[in-house]
């Protein structure tokens, strides 16, 4: 549990955005945690008993096939909060969520949530606007990954991360980024290795630094600007 006697603000946006008296009902309730690499934060088609407020970590919605194979079809960072869709079925999560950068993020249990958002106004808006916001990368995800190129989606997903976790440094391996944009592992290696030689990145094992953000920004495809849009409007929300 948090130790302070005051409360303190995080680097969640939906946190930091509560009045003084709605954050007051959270704050001794919150925990903060240390969420590493293939951390899995809900599981699909189970219970889910706690939600997450992502302060540097950053999670993604995994669906997978009967046959095992994976692709991401949303990512929250500090801009939101993980764990929420207990509220439309309290039995049965409809993805699983997994870390795939390392970070913090506070742990609130569901019950707990569900009784402050039953009294907390803000609160409540603040996660109808996030909802939408997910619907909107939901959906622009499932066209994007049957339309587009890998070298498109690839550089989607790269831009996506870097906008919530604010750093050029992003810890990741070649099989990961596969599975997140529903690609394989050697188209997402001559891909990565396209985007070295061009300058846009450096690719070393286990990590793709972003070295020119504004050239990847014309090599991605409109979904990537369309969520963008999406997200900074959201984060202008009072």
């Amino acid at each position: 549990m948090l130790n302070s006697s005051e409360p303190q603000r995080s680097k969640n946006f939906i946190l930091n955005s509560l009045p003084q008296d709605e954050y007051d009902r959270l704050h001794p309730h919150l925990e903060r945690v240390d969420l590493h690499q293939n951390d899995v934060l809900t599981r699909i088609r189970e219970p889910i008993a706690y939600v997450y407020f992502p302060t540097t970590v950053l999670a993604s919605w995994v669906y997978s096939t009967q046959e095992g194979e994976t692709v991401e079809v949303g990512i929250t960072g500090f801009e939101g909060v993980v764990g929420t869709t207990f509220l439309f079925n309290p039995n049965s999560a409809p993805w699983q969520v997994e870390v795939h950068l390392a970070g913090e993020a506070f742990k609130l249990s569901t019950d707990i949530f569900a009784r402050v958002l039953n009294k907390s106004v803000v609160l409540r808006q603040k996660e109808t606007a996030f909802t939408y916001l997910k619907l909107m990368q939901l959906t622009q995800s499932a066209l994007c990954n049957r339309f587009h190129t890998v070298e498109q989606r690839l550089c989607r997903w790269l831009l996506a991360a870097h906008d919530r976790v604010q750093t050029s440094e992003l810890l990741l391996t070649r099989d990961i980024l596969a599975s997140m944009i529903g690609s394989t592992r050697p188209a997402v290696s001559i891909v990565t290795g396209t985007l070295q030689t061009a300058g846009l990145i450096r690719a070393t094992r286990g990590k793709i630094t972003i070295l020119n953000r504004e050239e990847m920004e014309e090599v991605t495809c409109e979904c990537y600007h369309i969520i963008k849009h999406e997200f900074d409007r959201y984060l202008q929300i009072k």
